[in-house]
């Protein structure tokens, strides 16, 4: 029994020192703090707060595909407190005093800023707007008086419209064609003209610093017969569309009225040229009509040139027109003739 009691001590023994031993190393564990080893890559980072490039105490590094920066030099960047608990490995960030305040101060500044210079934009806007209604109704009120004044013209029912503000104008005219296509054919070049120079001259007393253009429209066909501008001296000029119509037009009225001017002489009369230049030419068969041809004064022949010269400077006022005669059996040019010079016998 003894020796049972004893080998029973010896166990008890044991266990209390080997309690002893693996106590101490298990607190010991708790506490430890575990060391590894790490691969880390520096590739010369920078940091750039707000556009400024941040020196850094300690280097950043990178690894595991994720940027490494102190705690302490970031939070001090983004104005922030850092502390450190050792008793409890604890890092504590906290924002400095006023730092909000200020952000937000500096916010409500900027903000403030924006919302005067937006209303100085509004109100600055307003006036243009207040400009361009006070601008359309002298504008409206205008084109009721041109209409007023000048939608009967020649007999001819015309529709003025204008289009634009203060500074540039657009004159729209519209009449029909279909139902006024005599009257128009009838109207000459300087016609036009007159009547557009009275329209403008009228719009200038308005507004005398707008640039000026427009165009006569036949709503019948939808084509604009005429188009004009305004020149800074308020003079109009147009651009017939229909200047070769008109050219033909008028060489067949000269046909009729003057081939049988010498009644016993056939002649005809052609017109060649643009707006700025226009040339006439009478040609007559002296192979035929030597004799009757020779018989003609030289006052008859001037006389009856300057009838036809007349003719196309009313129709086209702008133009510079000379006149020429021709022996159609010899194709020899017999004569010239120019208003300053008259009719000169070659």
């Amino acid at each position: 029994m003894f020796k049972t009691f004893k080998s029973k001590k010896m166990v008890i023994a044991f266990v209390v020192m080997l309690s002893i031993m693996i106590l101490p190393i298990a607190q010991y564990s708790h506490a430890s703090v575990m060391k590894k080893t790490v691969d880390a890559w520096y590739r010369d980072l920078k940091i750039v707060a707000n556009g400024t490039q941040v020196q850094m105490p300690l280097e950043p590094f990178i690894m595991n595909d994720s940027t490494y920066v102190p705690v302490r030099a970031l939070s001090e960047i983004l104005g922030k407190n850092v502390g450190w608990d050792g008793a409890t490995s604890t890092v504590t960030i906290t924002d400095k005093p006023g730092s909000n305040v200020a952000v937000l101060n500096n916010t409500i500044i900027q903000q403030n800023a924006e919302i005067t210079r937006l209303k100085a934009q509004i109100e600055d806007l307003k006036e243009q707007l207040d400009d361009a209604e006070s601008s359309r109704d002298d504008l409206n009120d205008l084109e009721d008086q041109l209409q007023d004044d000048y939608s009967d013209f020649e007999d001819i029912e015309f529709d003025i419209s204008l289009d634009g503000d203060e500074d540039d104008i657009q004159v729209e005219i519209g009449f029909d064609g279909g139902t006024y296509s005599t009257e128009w054919d009838a109207l000459s070049n300087s016609d036009i003209e007159d009547y557009l120079q009275d329209i403008v001259d009228d719009i200038l007393d308005e507004f005398e610093d707008a640039d000026i253009e427009g165009y006569i429209e036949d709503s019948d066909s939808n084509d604009n017969v005429v188009e004009f501008t305004v020149d800074s001296r308020g003079n109009v000029s147009t651009d017939s569309s229909n200047f070769e119509d008109d050219l033909n037009n008028l060489e067949d009225t000269i046909n009729d009225d003057y081939d049988n001017n010498f009644s016993n002489i056939d002649l005809t009369i052609d017109l060649t040229g643009n707006e700025d230049s226009i040339r006439f030419n009478v040609r007559v068969d002296l192979g035929t009509y030597q004799d009757e041809w020779a018989d003609l004064s030289n006052s008859q022949i001037e006389n009856f040139m300057e009838d036809i010269y007349n003719d196309i400077s009313d129709e086209f006022s702008g133009a510079t027109v000379r006149g020429y005669v021709y022996d159609t059996d010899s194709g020899d040019n017999i004569g010239t003739y120019t208003r300053s010079a008259g009719y000169v016998e070659q």
